[in-house]
């Protein structure tokens, strides 16, 4: 350790007696020609540490409300917005969190086969470990995941003058289980905040929530954030 430690006391006083001759622009680039190495690799680690700080700080927080957006090419639903401003309209302290994910993309014609299937599983995941309040995505999709998916019975959770309101955009599907009949789990969001002046036939975006939902309560007040009394300004 004592010879290392010499070593390294040798090479910072040649280095900088080197450097102490040069004029400031020839110290400049005889640093970022000879340690432009140490630097890439200083900044990686760096970026690294910053990175594996924040997840361990995130994942201290407690985890308020989760939703996946498929199909959003046009970002009308922009997660990392979206998290900031329903986070304010639920009263979130620092200790809470919303994550919203809209990197997904589900083609069910043969199309972009490998994203699917990411896609695809991951809410599939989600949905089997009771740990996704909902899905926004298009008609299509939503019918396609509705054949297999039971949905949460939102008459049996929104407020009653919400779901009164809603109940235009509301759509029931088929439990597929055969037990519940129709489910009305599921709202068209043509006439949402996102979409009301996008210019999107009907059908084109639906939220649906999986039957398991964890924070039921959360999903409402987004529910109810989609679709404000007052129209947005």
């Amino acid at each position: 350790m004592r010879g290392w430690m010499e070593r390294l006391r040798r090479w910072r006083d040649r280095e900088g007696e080197k450097l102490r001759g040069m004029t400031l622009p020839k110290r400049i680039g005889y640093v970022f020609t000879y340690y432009k190495g140490w630097m890439l690799g200083f900044l990686v680690l760096a970026l690294f540490a910053g990175y594996a700080a924040d997840v361990v700080i995130q994942n201290q927080k407690e985890t308020v409300l989760q939703g996946f957006f498929t199909n959003d090419q046009r970002d009308y639903f922009p997660a990392a917005r979206l998290q900031g401003d329903v986070a304010d309209h639920l009263g979130l302290d620092g200790g809470q969190r919303i994550i919203f994910d809209d990197g997904l993309y589900v083609d069910l014609h043969g199309e972009a086969v490998e994203y699917t299937a990411a896609s695809n599983g991951k809410i599939i995941a989600y949905i089997s470990t009771a740990s996704l309040d909902f899905v926004v995505t298009t008609g299509e999709v939503y019918r396609h995941f509705a054949q297999d998916v039971p949905l949460l019975d939102l008459s049996q959770h929104l407020p009653a003058d919400v779901y009164d309101r809603l109940a235009p955009y509301i759509d029931a599907a088929p439990d597929p289980a055969g037990e519940r009949g129709s489910v009305p789990g599921a709202i068209e969001l043509s006439q949402s905040r996102f979409l009301q002046d996008a210019g999107l036939p009907e059908g084109s975006y639906y939220l649906f929530a999986p039957y398991n939902a964890p924070h039921v309560q959360a999903l409402c007040q987004f529910i109810q954030y989609c679709f404000p009394a007052q129209p947005p300004r």
